[in-house]
């Protein structure tokens, strides 16, 4: 671990002082490879049962002892990381080509990429608030200037700094949870926060509503998830990508590490994880229907996700509050998986996604269509990242859900009138699940199917670049992988949550005796059976049959001269679903009406809108203009303005002195 610190360390000078850009990117590259299997080499023998590795550094006062440990938990997500930002530095080779043949340093993009990778190091092996909140905000830095590498634009700039402002908010209540530990243990390590958070009191469960809100705000949980569709909109494909695939797992990771300490939480710790998960998962799906914006949708769906897998994390916990061991292995593991699968299919969306933008130069799904004839490598895997990420068998977005699902499907006695609340759970996913699987109709349509909308999105020149292509393939072998053997990402995931398990009455259970693999092969074994006919009937199709004129004038209703204008829009596509759940969302008008005998073209767009920050702007802007008119009163003397600074002054010694 040690050798792949440095490494990457390294990656990060040669990034920024060698002498051009390809040279550059091939040495932070190689840096980072050698990190990746340096890491690879210490995380995979740990998640095969091999034991926890220990360690720790000195520093000066106050911190004095930093301890290491690389357990399951920390292995899970490194196990992922550090390879997908690999991955997604690949990618951004292509994705930055004019870039790279511009006079534009880019080696400080690829710097900034290694030190998110850096970051990853510290935050999931250390043992000590303050090292861990060190390695935070190295992750927040270089993950905010990644999303404005085209400051040049005004809204980019805005995303970034709405961005900054909220992942500072999250680390704000992270600070004050810290506080309040230190002060009840006088320790910096987790080791001596644990008998603090194990032990029930009024000041344990507000540190524990503190951190599950800085962890949610950096997971983009509802309402908490306002800075996330405008930052993946802003920010380059590849780094929308590893930011909703991997860098914003810490948060969950972070979830993970205090039900840890917490060791046995009460039942209302896991009921307020459920309801918040359910609230995020339905509205985050909610959004991705009505969105026009590719990116952006995809920032909602990732919104969908994280409370998928809290849905699953909120099951554990009630697992352990009642030493339910079925709910905890069933709850965790699907958990687990869910996020090692929502990293796999969300990278390759946003991938897709950029891949889009580079050949088309726009990401409005009002504006495209017909792309399936010109990009033979993106549509098919494009079209099934989005059935992994509606939940559709034999994809690995299944094998996770189909995990929770059986969580809540659990007979508990104990739970009582709870066992109704879990049914609307399942009710609630299996709804969320419908409107995911809209969602990727509805996108992929519009974006491949048809023809394009706009002509200004019709590009002849443009190429499918193999560097793009690339890391797209291989997260598509992980999709298939695990959802046509879902045995592997059960045993991917057991050593994380025989981690949770120790903490409940069966220490010694693990996830493969409470999952009904018998079940999930069958459903899965059906799926492929009729892919492979479906596969089959194309082949035949489209190789074998002899090759002839398919097209020919069909029915028109009339029309003799079919323009693009007459196609399905995005907002008529989904316009049935968003009639019934209107008062939830929130659409502006852009319009442009026909005027005069001989009108030129008019123009009607409409566009969903954020309520919840359009609430924030609002407050900001009401406490702006109360401030305004307090200032306003405030006589202009030098004086006055003295004697209120004087007066601050003293407050704040006294109360610096009695502490």
């Amino acid at each position: 671990m040690l050798i792949a610190g440095l490494s990457l360390i390294a990656g990060m000078l040669g990034a920024l002082v060698l002498p051009t850009n390809r040279s550059r990117i091939a040495f932070n590259l190689s840096a980072q490879f050698v990190a990746c299997v340096c890491v690879l080499f210490c995380t995979i023998p740990i998640l095969f049962g091999s034991a926890s590795q220990q360690g720790y550094m000195t520093w000066s006062y106050p911190v004095e002892r930093i301890d290491l440990s690389l357990d399951p938990l920390g292995s899970f997500f490194l196990t992922f990381s550090l390879p997908m930002t690999f991955l997604g530095s690949v990618y951004a080779v292509g994705y930055l080509e004019h870039d790279i043949k511009s006079t534009r340093h880019v080696g400080t993009h690829f710097a900034l990429l290694t030190l998110v990778q850096f970051s990853y190091i510290i935050v999931y092996t250390v043992q000590n608030a303050f090292a861990f909140l060190v390695g935070w905000e190295f992750a927040a830095i270089g993950a905010w200037l990644l999303v404005i590498w085209y400051h040049r634009n005004q809204k980019i700039r805005f995303a970034g700094f709405n961005y900054l402002v909220s992942t500072h908010f999250s680390l704000l209540f992270l600070v004050a949870a810290v506080v309040i530990m230190h002060g009840a243990t006088n320790s910096f390590q987790f080791s001596d926060f644990k008998e603090f958070l194990s032990t029930s009191s009024v000041a344990r469960n507000i540190t524990f509503v503190l951190l599950m809100t800085s962890f949610g705000l950096k997971s983009a949980f509802f309402p908490f998830h306002s800075w996330l569709p405008r930052a993946h909109s802003a920010a380059p494909a590849h780094v929308s990508a590893l930011m909703s695939g991997v860098i914003h797992k810490a948060g969950l990771f972070g979830m993970f590490k205090v039900i840890s300490l917490v060791q046995t939480p009460e039942l209302w710790m896991g009921w307020y994880l459920i309801i918040v998960s359910c609230v995020s998962a339905f509205m985050g799906v909610l959004y991705t229907i009505s969105q026009r914006d590719i990116k952006r949708l995809l920032g909602y769906s990732s919104t969908e996700n994280v409370g998928i897998a809290g849905i699953g994390i909120g099951v554990g916990c009630l697992g352990l509050a009642m030493k339910y061991p079925s709910l905890v292995a069933l709850g965790f593991g699907g958990a687990f998986l869910h996020i090692f699968n929502h990293a796999l299919f969300k990278c390759l969306l946003f991938y897709g996604a950029g891949s889009i933008y580079r050949f088309t130069h726009s990401i409005d799904l009002e504006k495209l269509g017909g792309l399936h004839a010109r990009m033979r490598w993106t549509t098919p895997l494009f079209l099934i990242g989005s059935f992994a990420g509606s939940a559709l068998p034999p994809f690995n977005g299944f094998v996770s859900e189909f995990i929770i699902y059986c969580g809540l499907l659990q007979p508990v006695a104990e739970l009582g009138m709870g066992r109704v609340v879990f049914l609307l759970v399942v009710a609630l996913l299996a709804l969320v699940g419908g409107l995911a699987a809209l969602s990727a109709a509805r996108s992929f349509g519009l974006i491949f199917l048809g023809v394009a909308r706009d002509p200004s999105c019709v590009h002849p020149e443009s190429k499918e670049h193999p560097l793009m292509i690339i890391p797209m393939v291989i997260h598509l072998v992980g999709i298939l992988l695990i959802g046509i053997f879902p045995a592997l990402g059960v045993y991917l995931v057991t050593q994380p949550t025989t981690l949770m398990l120790k903490l409940s009455s069966s220490p010694d259970a693990v996830l493969s005796e409470f999952v009904p693999m018998s079940l999930m092969n069958s459903l899965t074994f059906v799926s492929v059976i009729l892919i492979s006919v479906f596969a089959l009937i194309m082949v035949v199709r489209f190789s074998v049959l002899p090759t002839c004129n398919r097209r020919h004038v069909t029915w028109g209703c009339g029309y003799t001269a079919p323009n693009s204008r007459m196609q399905y829009s995005g907002s008529s596509f989904s316009d049935p679903m968003v009639k019934i759940f209107g008062d939830l969302l929130r659409f502006i008008t852009r319009e442009e009406l026909p005027v005069g005998v001989f009108p030129e073209d008019g123009k009607y767009e409409t566009h969903c809108i954020d309520t919840v920050e359009r609430k924030i702007f609002s407050l900001l802007a009401g406490v702006e203009k109360v401030a305004d008119k307090a200032m306003r009163k405030l006589p202009e003397v030098s004086e006055f303005s003295f004697a209120i600074g004087l007066i601050a002054l003293i407050l704040l010694v006294c109360l610096v002195t009695l502490q």
